[in-house]
């Protein structure tokens, strides 16, 4: 029928007529019915409400607890970070101040405060200078090895040229061979530090170690200074081509030594590294320097 009301409607009309016969019901009889029924009913009406709003407390004071909770373990991760690294610092330090303590010569640690250079470190920047004994033309160390040599000096800071800056060839020599040559860093197409200045008649293998030469007049002899890499052939023809890796970690050096005084010959207290040589055996071609390539250096 067209004037017949949806059925949606006529459970809402239903309902609410309901709703007015109790309504009048309670105001008729309301005075009549005992009050202990009345409140029973009561709660068993709204048990559910009650219920329904003991779940929702609970579930706000969870929300509030995992806040909490949330805020405390970033604030425990925040801790252990901080922990781990000082304990790294630490390691470190200790390590640094060891090596200083069994050195010959006066070994002074400075911080390095800055770099230069792109993408390799070229120049690092310390926190001392003539005022601490830092003078031109010091070693530079770390524990593992030589970093460079001081470059510049003021008052209260200076500067260290690293074994990557080109401007500053090392004289190197291969430990238990004695062949010579140079250390120079080589930008191109496979940049890197390079044993240069070796004719193909020396043999120098894989694994083996460079260490300042005796024909250096800027480093004591015997500094350990890298690794070899790589051997192989110049595009000349006529010289060995001898990639160097060098021990100290130049990109993660925080702290380097300055020798302050003059360091003795034949002198490095603690190993050069615990890692075995690799005697990877390379081509017969090698290394042993012309006699007048390595001067002054």
């Amino acid at each position: 029928m067209a004037g017949r009301l949806p059925q949606v409607d006529r459970h809402a009309v239903v309902a609410l007529a309901v709703v007015e016969i109790v309504c009048t019901f309670l105001l008729i009889f309301g005075n009549r019915i005992p009050s202990q029924s009345l409140t029973g009913s009561t709660a068993a009406v709204l048990a559910p409400a009650n219920s329904i709003l003991r779940w929702i407390e609970s579930v706000a004071a969870g929300r509030s607890d995992a806040s909490r909770l949330s805020r405390e373990l970033a604030a425990l991760r925040i801790e252990h970070d901080r922990i781990v690294d000082a304990g790294i610092e630490n390691a470190r330090l200790k390590k640094l101040l060891g090596f200083s303590e069994r050195g010959r010569p006066s070994l002074k640690a400075f911080q390095v405060t800055g770099v230069a250079g792109e993408p390799w470190p070229v120049v690092f920047h310390l926190s001392g200078g003539s005022d601490d004994g830092i003078a031109l033309g010091q070693a530079v160390l770390a524990p593992e090895g030589l970093v460079g040599r001081i470059m510049r000096v003021d008052p209260r800071t200076s500067s260290v040229a690293l074994l990557t800056d080109p401007n500053a060839p090392i004289a190197c020599e291969v430990v238990g061979t004695g062949v010579r040559g140079v250390l120079k860093f080589r930008f191109g197409t496979q940049p890197g530090l390079y044993l240069t200045a070796v004719p193909l008649t020396d043999t120098v293998r894989v694994g083996e170690r460079i260490a300042t030469a005796v024909t250096s007049t800027v480093f004591p002899p015997g500094i350990p200074v890298g690794r070899v890499a790589k051997v192989g052939r110049e595009e000349s023809g006529l010289l060995a081509e001898i990639r160097i890796t060098p021990f100290a970690p130049l990109t993660r050096l925080r702290e380097v030594l300055v020798a302050t005084s003059t360091v003795e010959s034949a002198w490095w207290p603690a190993p050069v590294d615990s890692a075995p040589a690799k005697a990877v055996a390379a081509k017969p071609d090698s290394t042993r320097v012309h006699p007048d390539s390595t001067g002054r250096r």
